[in-house]
């Protein structure tokens, strides 16, 4: 009997086990229930990363409608305010450790975007630029920092709210955020654009926002299909199909498996890891560059470069030390399949913006024609003798030129320009190869309205020596020549624009050519160069004296090649004009 009654003490639960287990169950199911569906159905604690990815999708709706129902107004004018994520400093320490991964959110109306996340820091630096396009001020900028969490909800490490209400800058301003410890450092720069403008951010919202008009005219929009991922995941408009799609992960943390899926206007990824679901809309408008790469060195994967002032969307983007932020997806079934078809897309998106700019420029050209061809007849002063009205602008920044090299050269002004500068001159291709650039492109000289002189544009690819520089870059630079009415004095200005290299958008290299005659066979150079840096970064003084110690190099490589260059043109014209004597004696005894 004794026997039989621990037996059934060990095979029947008792009143308390069961009560226990009935609890356990109970909060079992509402832990799963709050991490799948609560916090707003923010998809498992991550309530930045949803909400807002589903709020860019709506938002990039609503800013395309706003920007036809305002911008299209003849007598409307919009404003550009340019965000810059500089810095943060003590913020506050949500990991165990005592760190945080910071990342920043930026809302400006009804844009939002994402800073890329620095892991471990409670000091970050970010040096990120964020665009937004807005109708009237004065408006809001809300700047919150989170605290970026593999699975759990990203934290609050404080947020402030910043009035914008006028044109200008601000500089650099460290704002409170509204938390126990934390500062951020911002420069919003905002600027008006002029009547009549297109409304465009770096110059790639025509088309999208041409395409929500066209929509908003044809009235509700018919679709003979059910929703596809795109309008169910991302909210995006009816007529919107995806034309590939991949299994693929975003690389974070972690690789975060999900699916990504390219339609004719964006890239969308979707995630559900661990309940932490994440979206990803990346519009071609704001794709850079497309290119193949590797995670960790075994996984080939793909990193798609956003431009400048585009920003993250919906989830935290990977950084840069050229200040473009991008994201990576690795774990393809085919890379480079996936690759070519995602080119493919862009180079088509593309091919519809020139096609569209061709089609606005031509209209144009035929709406200026006819609105100037009668009032030519009138016009009896010759286009020659008219000058030029207003004020004209500086093509460099004086301030920030040095004076590096005074001599005299072995030619006139006049003729530094006539053999070394002009269209049919072959001095530069000889430069450029002397320094072992490739890839050199020239424009013509041409009148520019903003400039006195003549004004054109080269573009090359050049070495890199530093070793925080890739082997090479591209490079774009802007020339400036004016002549004086004696010939006499000439002034060869030049902007150069480094692509590649760190922290390249920040700055540009100002350098001033200033040749005054002394004779007809020479001439007083003074060169001066310097830095300017159009935005606030890291080793400025580093990248100044970088800048002219480098220019330094160019001058001598380029006065070398010049003085060798005029002497094989005066070989060549002796031997013209000596070939040219012989004939005239032969003629002369014939």
């Amino acid at each position: 009997m004794v026997m039989e009654t621990a037996i059934l003490e060990i095979l029947v639960p008792s009143w308390w086990e069961v009560k226990v287990t009935v609890a356990t169950s109970v909060f079992v199911t509402l832990a799963y229930w709050f991490f799948t569906y609560g916090a707003d159905g923010s998809g498992g604690g991550a309530e930045p990363d949803r909400s807002l990815a589903e709020n860019s999708a709506a938002s990039g709706d609503d800013n395309g409608k706003m920007a036809h129902s305002k911008g299209d107004s003849q007598s409307n004018s919009a404003y550009v305010i340019k965000v810059e994520l500089l810095a943060a400093k003590n913020l506050i320490g949500a990991n165990l450790n005592g760190t945080s991964d910071p990342y920043a959110i930026i809302t400006c109306g009804t844009e939002k975007r994402f800073s890329s996340m620095v892991p471990g820091s409670r000091n970050p630096m970010w040096g990120e630029e964020f665009n937004f396009s807005v109708d009237e001020l004065p408006v809001e900028i809300n700047v919150t920092i989170y605290d970026w969490d593999i699975i759990w909800k990203s934290a609050v490490l404080g947020s402030v709210t910043v009035p914008v209400e006028s044109e200008g800058q601000t500089g650099a301003v460290w704002y409170t955020l509204d938390s126990p410890s934390g500062q951020v450092c911002l420069h919003i720069k905002t600027t008006k654009l002029p009547v009549n403008s297109t409304r465009v951010i770096n110059g790639y919202s025509g088309t999208t926002a041409r395409r929500r008009k066209s929509l908003d005219n044809q009235g509700p929009t018919v679709v003979h299909q059910k929703p596809g991922a795109l309008q169910t995941i991302f909210n995006l408009l009816p007529d919107e199909a995806a034309d590939h799609s991949y299994s693929c992960a975003l690389e974070r943390s972690f690789l975060y498996h999900g699916r990504m899926y390219a339609s004719a206007w964006h890239i969308c990824f979707h995630s559900n890891v661990f309940s932490k679901q994440m979206k990803v809309i990346i519009p071609f408008q704001d794709i850079d560059e497309i290119k193949r790469s590797q995670h960790a060195f075994i996984n080939p994967a793909i990193t798609i470069i956003l431009r400048m002032g585009a920003g993250g969307h919906g989830v935290p983007p990977l950084g840069s030390p050229d200040g473009r932020v991008r994201y990576k997806f690795a774990s393809f079934w085919n890379r480079n399949h996936a690759l070519r078809a995602l080119q493919r897309a862009l180079s088509n998106f593309h091919a519809m913006l020139e096609a569209e700019k061709k089609e606005m420029v031509e209209s144009a050209l035929r709406a200026h024609s006819s609105s100037v061809r009668g009032s030519r007849r009138s016009l009896k002063t010759p286009e020659d003798s008219v000058s030029k009205t207003g004020k004209l602008q500086p093509f460099i920044k004086e301030e920030v030129v040095v004076g590096i090299y005074k001599d005299v050269f072995p030619c006139s002004a006049e003729k530094f320009f006539d053999l070394l500068l002009s269209d049919d001159s072959k001095f530069t291709n000889e430069y450029r190869s002397a320094r072992k650039d490739t890839n050199l492109v020239m424009g013509q000289w041409h009148a520019a309205d903003e400039y006195d002189g003549q004004v054109r544009e080269i573009t090359f690819r050049s070495l890199c020596s530093s070793p925080m520089c890739p082997p090479d870059t591209a490079m774009t630079e802007y020339q400036h020549a004016v002549l004086s009415p004696d010939k006499k004095t000439l002034v060869f200005e030049t902007v150069q624009q480094a692509h590649d290299v760190p922290f390249g958008s920040c700055f540009e290299v100002h350098c001033r050519w200033h040749l005054e005659t002394n004779d007809e066979r020479s001439c007083t150079i003074d060169i001066k160069v310097g830095a300017h840096f159009k935005k606030w970064c890291v080793m400025q003084s580093k990248i100044k004296s970088s800048a002219i110690n480098e220019y330094k190099k160019e001058v001598e490589i380029m006065l070398d090649v010049a003085t060798s260059y005029l002497k094989s043109n005066a070989s060549a014209g002796k031997t013209d004009e000596s070939a040219s004597s012989a004939t005239a004696t032969t003629e002369g005894r014939s």
